[in-house]
């Protein structure tokens, strides 16, 4: 006799258990059925263990900084992995499952038609059936690979130890963060990558940092090398790698396959029930129902994107449409993953690159340094980078974290992408310093000031202010002028910077800021005199970067040979100030130029600070020649 549900799920891993636990907690009677224990691949092979590794192998490599001498026992590393997955696993067992009122079968199920399943002799009749069969790791047909004992992420947490040297094929997120890894635990390891870098589908900008930091750590690491053979010699595993026409040899203990991952779709009777698949998938529609009518499809089976927090979302949206008269469509435009590399890189939207090529030059990019948040620089050797694109409006169209917390980081922007929520409203969210998060509120506080310049009334104001519109136009505008006129002076802290640097022996072309001064102009009322070296120009140099160093509130942001250009911020208004010096050999003379980044509001200041540092760069010259 046959057992009867309403849902029935094959596969027990990421997306099938959330589809379980959706459909049960509709109060739906529901099996869950799988050849394995629950918990798939994420709990067994992928997330869990894979993270858990991960953070040993950091708290590792601190404890390296303070003994270098350390050995590590890798046999209890693995041990300490396996107990991690069996707490994991305790929140998912058959137990827990009936607890909630879903009955596990542990076995083998095949479709017979599209209501009826074969389950190892026992037919097991569903209103509605949900395929969630998973993936196994991708084994590409490399000669000879198949007779060496090369690993997988499902075999190597399965070893009682890991091997002393290791090859890592796949330069994706898990060869990259296996490497990692791997090589802090005291294994020697070779990274090797078809593709000419590795993390293919990250902001290459961001991937190449992370490149260089495991080639510092001492991964080798070949990108542009196909594998072309595999072969055992002398008890170690023999790579054969072509890279631009000329083969070459890499010889370890162990073989790490991670070239990503193949969707299970064979063996399942999908024939039987009408459910159209190829080897990379099931079909599915928008709504996540297969070509079979009642029969839906979920997780690594189906993609696009194989993660466990796709699958989950997947599993949500399946059985709702399942259960539920109106149908959902599954929503991809606001994907977003983490790698979990020291320091981790997460990803939101699209890249960079991916938004020009959809938007064109429209797109607004906002980056920010790891190196300018305080919280960062409490941690040593810390790098990051913040990289959000925007269209023109301000709306999130991706974004790029690489850093310490950028999983968490990134949730942020996911927030905000997926509700809608403009950039520029970040900036009055308050934020606990110190924190990683802050570069977010930074970021936001220039996009909130960028999308006032963006006002049409404003920008008529700009134009009108920088010649470029005549100013008896504004008139026309009539009170909207005189508000613009508010909102640029609220905009003055980080309006555009001006053309800076040098040109031809000189400054660049003066602004147009009333208040600015320089040594270069010909309007006498902008006009201070320059500098003298007093001395040779390395000392002056020295004398006027020391100068700068002695003020609060202003940052060195350029020094080259013959040119510096700081960065003056008030305290109030938080206005910002361009302070160049050029040091003009011919002349024997160091040119001078201050300007407001929008100016009509900076009440001579510039004038001011050019008094003010004439006698502080004037004292510094005369002690240093009289000491």
């Amino acid at each position: 006799m046959a057992k009867k549900y309403d849902i029935a799920i094959i596969g027990a891993g990421a997306a099938g258990l959330t589809a379980a636990f959706t459909a049960a907690g509709f109060s739906k009677k529901t099996v869950l059925i799988d050849k394995n224990l629950p918990g798939g691949e994420c709990t067994w092979s992928g997330c869990i263990p894979s993270k858990s590794l991960i953070n040993i192998a950091n708290e590792v490599h601190q404890a390296k900084k303070y003994s270098p001498e350390l050995k590590i026992d890798t046999t209890e590393v693995l041990k300490d992995i396996r107990q991690v997955i069996q707490k994991v696993y305790a929140g998912e067992s058959p137990e827990v499952l009936k607890e909630s009122g879903i009955d596990f079968m542990n076995a083998y199920a095949t479709l017979t038609g599209p209501h009826t399943l074969d389950v190892e002799g026992e037919t097991v009749e569903a209103k509605k059936i949900i395929l969630s069969t998973g993936s196994t790791p991708l084994v590409p047909p490399i000669e000879g690979l198949s007779e060496v004992p090369y690993l997988t992420n499902e075999t190597m947490f399965k070893l009682e130890s890991f091997p002393g040297t290791m090859t890592i094929l796949g330069a994706g997120p898990i060869g990259v963060e296996m490497s990692q890894a791997l090589n802090r635990l005291g294994i020697d390891v070779t990274l090797v990558e078809k593709s000419d870098r590795i993390l293919s589908n990250d902001d290459e900008e961001l991937a190449m940092m992370i490149q260089q930091r495991l080639i510092d750590e001492g991964v080798k690491i070949h990108v542009g090398a196909t594998a072309v053979k595999a072969a055992q010699r002398d008890g170690k595993i023999e790579l054969t790698v072509d890279k631009d026409g000329s083969q070459a040899t890499i010889l370890n203990e162990g073989l790490l396959v991670a070239l990503g991952r193949q969707a299970n779709v064979s063996g399942y009777g999908l024939e039987a029930a009408g459910v159209k698949y190829d080897s990379k998938r099931i079909q599915v529609d928008e709504h996540m129902e297969t070509t079979a009518n009642g029969i839906y499809a979920i997780g690594d089976a189906v993609g696009p994107y194989q993660l466990s927090h796709m699958a989950n979302a997947q599993g949500i949206t399946a059985t709702q449409n399942a259960i539920l008269p109106i149908n959902r469509k599954m929503d991809y435009d606001h994907v977003t993953w983490c790698t979990y590399t020291d320091p981790e890189l997460g990803h939101s939207g699209l890249t960079e690159a991916q938004a020009r090529e959809q938007f064109g030059d429209s797109i607004r990019v906002y980056e920010h340094d790891y190196a300018e948040i305080d919280r960062a620089n409490t941690k040593q050797g810390s790098i990051g980078k913040v990289k959000i694109v925007l269209d023109k409006k301000g709306d999130i169209l991706g974004a790029s974290i690489l850093g310490d917390r950028a999983g968490e980081i990134i949730s942020q922007i996911q927030t905000l992408k997926t509700l809608g929520i403009n950039m520029g409203k970040l900036s009055g969210v308050i934020h606990p310093y110190p924190t990683y998060s802050e570069v977010l509120v930074k970021i936001g506080k220039k996009v909130y000031v960028d999308n006032l310049l963006n006002q049409p009334v404003v920008k008529t104001f700009n134009k009108a202010k920088d010649g470029d519109l005549p100013v008896g136009k504004i008139g026309l505008y009539g009170a909207a002028a005189a508000a613009g006129l508010g909102i640029a002076n609220m905009a003055i802290q980080n309006n555009t910077k001006p053309k800076l640097g040098v040109k031809n022996g000189r400054l660049k072309e003066m602004p147009s800021t009333p208040n600015a001064v320089s040594s270069q102009t010909a309007d006498r009322d902008k006009f201070v005199p320059a500098w003298p070296y007093n001395g040779s120009k390395e000392q002056a140099k020295k004398n006027v970067i020391g100068m700068l160093k002695g003020y609060e509130g202003v940052r060195i942001a350029q020094v080259n040979d013959n040119y510096i250009h700081a960065i003056a911020t008030s305290k109030r208004m938080k206005f910002k100030d361009d302070i160049e010096f050029y040091f003009n050999d011919a002349a024997q003379q160091i040119e001078f130029r201050s300007a407001s980044r929008v100016g009509y509001s900076d009440a001579g200041v510039n004038r001011k600070r050019y008094d003010e540092m004439t006698k502080r760069y004037s004292s510094i010259s005369t002690h240093t020649r009289n000491s």
